[in-house]
């Protein structure tokens, strides 16, 4: 597994302890044919610190995606909040939302998608600072050369069109716009799983840089604990458009609390090491999000369930300061529990998983 970001030349600073983000019970309901409700999001609630690093990670389909264009507002929930600055970005409109988007920016998983091919790069950058009128095309192009600067990208760049670059130089094109605008919170929606794996590192390493230069709070999206291992001091995992485990990120790795989440960790060790670990955890596949299980969500295919689990669905809860898990039976797995060691030979692996 990537060992965690690290900077030894400047030791990234603690975030501040007042949120910047509150997600209070986001929910998005999709109504289907037939009456049903697909829930994408069915209560979600966390928070982001000023200046922190906070990982989002699940299955595709879990609902990660939702969120980041819920906080964009690039669609409109169901119910809840979404707080940025202290701000409901949820019920704003008009003039107050364009001036709201202008701090808060989307990195988007596909660059080429997110580029006209028909505008040069350098357009293509300079677009979103005339629609919010911050200056003259003269004084924007110095701008958008300043920026290629920064991301790593000469001033040619400006003059090129998307089919002469690559996946990771348009990459860096797609931040260096979204920086453009000042922004003081970044969603980074699966920012690297477009690339190859000899780009990843370098755009994780960019914006962990353009972080810290410009004093960014981020969110990363991601499926792969990998990458959230790298980037993020905290980690949220979804399962079935529901949190089921907040903490910070050493304690998440060494000390899991909920079977899913062990399962993830499991399954990146598979990928790294070729250990069959994540086999004593879950069982047979994601049910729909159209009929979720009763009771916890996980209950289908956790081989820890029991009664309670199916009739009963748990709320998060704090299992000591600063880690939330959603699961009745969370105390009694723990590492040295003998419950959790009948899992076979992940419950001893999983504990060397973090900065490896």
């Amino acid at each position: 597994m990537i060992a965690p970001h690290t900077d030894t030349a400047q030791p990234r600073p603690a975030p501040a302890e007042q949120p910047f983000v509150e997600v209070t019970d986001l929910k998005k309901y999709y109504l289907m044919r037939g009456g049903l409700a697909l829930k994408a999001l069915d209560g979600v609630s966390f928070s982001i610190r000023e200046g922190e690093v906070m990982g989002l990670v699940g299955e595709s389909g879990c609902g990660k995606s939702t969120i980041a264009r819920l906080l964009m507002r690039l669609t409109d929930a169901t119910g809840g909040e979404a707080r940025i600055d202290r701000r409901n970005v949820l019920s704003l409109h008009g003039q107050e939302l364009r001036r709201m988007r202008r701090t808060m920016q989307l990195i988007f998983q596909d660059p080429y998608a997110a580029l006209d091919p028909r505008m040069t790069l350098g357009n293509s950058m300079m677009l979103p600072m005339l629609q919010n009128g911050l200056g003259t095309r003269e004084a924007l192009r110095v701008e958008v050369v300043k920026m290629l600067a920064e991301v790593g990208l000469d001033p040619s760049f400006a003059e090129r069109y998307p089919r002469e670059c690559s996946g990771g130089q348009l990459q860096r094109i797609v931040i260096g716009r979204a920086l453009l605008l000042k922004p003081r919170f970044l969603v980074c929606d699966e920012p690297t799983s477009a690339l190859d794996a000899s780009m990843r590192t370098q755009i994780l390493n960019l914006l962990m840089d353009l972080k810290r230069r410009f004093g960014l709070t981020l969110l990363m999206i991601s499926h792969d604990l990998r990458v959230v291992n790298y980037m993020c001091d905290r980690i949220a995992v979804m399962y079935l458009g529901q949190i089921v485990e907040v903490a910070e990120r050493d304690e998440l790795f060494t000390r899991p609390r909920h079977p899913y989440t062990r399962a993830l960790i499991s399954a990146a060790m598979v990928d790294e090491t070729g250990l069959d670990a994540a086999a004593g955890y879950l069982k047979g596949d994601l049910p729909s999000p159209l009929a979720p299980p009763p009771g916890c969500r996980l209950q289908t295919r956790c081989r820890f369930a029991t009664e309670r689990c199916v009739k009963e669905m748990p709320q998060l809860g704090q299992t000591e300061p600063g880690h939330l898990v959603r699961c009745h039976r969370w105390a009694e797995l723990d590492l040295s529990s003998a419950v959790y060691r009948e899992a076979g030979p992940a419950a001893a692996a999983l504990s060397h998983v973090a900065a490896e």
